[in-house]
């Protein structure tokens, strides 16, 4: 069983650069001819719904507040610049392409500040944009039109590339004092599940609706990873169940494992109390040698109340040890979505065996086999 950090919330300052990390990434994957023209009729539009000028605004006012909270702000003449370019992004692919080629070098700005002021801080903004761009990388392949299946499935196999996903596990790694670590565990399971799967079957469908469980599946991470939801918020009230269940197995089989162990301590402390029995019936002597190291006991601190707590704190910490455990794996399964966006592997067929002949042929008798052996005929 690998050692478990103390469970903590992701702190601030990380969870602010995972987040701009992940806006800008957003924002530069946008596009104004993929967005809605007009808003919905008889409805108050929301985020998904605003036209393409609103759209982009909303999106660049928020990474521009997140970087705000950081310290790392936008000034407002470049903003007041942005916001102009995302207005005209929709009406003329000039502008839109401008609008982008500001929004990546505003990110090299950001990158560059972010590690420069505190390296965690760079670390956190690129984990983000790594996250983003999961999803963002292999939408893109659909505006390819013509064989889009073929590029969905060639970008899902490089997002999930071994270089990739160990490059995500080691920002992971490098920030796992600043972020919960059953977070931590959830998103990696994640990534080697995905990993796996990607490497030959092929999406359900090259659609931007047959892509939706990747986007839930990355969402669920930048939930996870800033803090926006606790991983318990995952799973209801029968997956709770499953934790307890799968904790209580833990126990049963860690039990199983130390059973010898367990027999041994059992044998040599009734053995002990046998002995003292029979040397001394009636516990006088016994008693002398308590009253004796009593003292020596007090003096180092050592009583049956500090015993005891020692022994109840060493089991409240493996239960909490075993609940986290068997609360990872349950959510890990539950928010897993490769099996929602990929289609079933193709599993091999069985060969029949060739039905055995009960009549031996002729080369099979005895005296064929003698014959191929050298021996002679008479021979037994």
């Amino acid at each position: 069983m690998h050692a478990f950090a103390p469970r903590r919330s992701t702190e601030t300052q990380i969870s602010g650069a995972i987040t701009l990390g992940w806006r800008i990434a957003v924002l530069y994957s946008l596009r104004a001819d993929e967005l809605p023209t007009s808003p919905p009729d008889n409805l108050l539009p929301m985020r998904g719904s605003l036209p393409a000028a609103e759209r982009l605004a909303l999106e660049l006012r928020a990474a521009a507040g997140d970087a705000d909270r950081l310290g790392v702000p936008l000034e407002s003449g470049a903003l007041d610049d942005l916001l102009e370019l995302a207005a005209r992004a929709a009406q003329s692919d000039q502008a839109e392409t401008q609008f982008r080629d500001r929004i990546r070098a505003w990110h090299v700005e950001l990158e560059t500040m972010l590690w420069a002021d505190h390296e965690a801080t760079g670390k956190a903004y690129e984990l983000g944009s790594f996250l983003s761009d999961t999803s963002n990388r292999v939408v893109l392949e659909l505006r390819r039109g013509e064989h889009a299946r073929t590029h969905v499935t060639r970008e899902l196999r490089c997002v999930f590339a071994r270089e990739r996903v160990e490059r995500i596990k080691r920002l992971l790694d490098d920030l796992q004092a600043r972020i919960d670590p059953a977070a931590v565990r959830i998103v990696k399971q994640h990534l080697a599940a995905w990993q796996h799967a990607v490497r030959d079957r092929t999406p359900r469908a090259a659609t931007r609706s047959g892509l939706e469980p990747l986007d839930s599946q990355v969402v669920t991470w930048f939930q996870l990873l800033t803090g926006d939801k606790e991983p318990e918020a995952f799973i209801g009230h029968d997956d709770r169940a499953r934790v307890r269940g799968t904790m209580l197995g833990r126990i049963a089989r860690s039990y199983r494992r130390n059973w010898l162990a367990i027999a041994s301590a059992a044998a040599v402390a009734a053995g002990a109390v046998a002995a003292l029995l029979l040397l001394n019936p009636d516990g006088t002597a016994t008693l002398k040698v308590l009253a004796v190291l009593s003292p020596f006991a007090g003096a180092l601190g050592v009583s049956l109340t500090s015993i005891g707590l020692t022994v109840r704190k060493s089991l409240d910490a493996r239960a909490e040890l075993l609940w986290n455990t068997a609360l990872v794996e349950v959510i890990a399964e539950r928010t897993l979505r490769v099996e929602d966006l990929l289609k079933s592997p193709v599993r091999p067929r069985r060969r029949l065996a060739a039905p055995v002949s009960r009549r031996r042929s002729h080369s099979d008798t005895p005296a064929a086999a003698q014959r191929r052996s050298g021996a002679p005929a008479d021979a037994r």
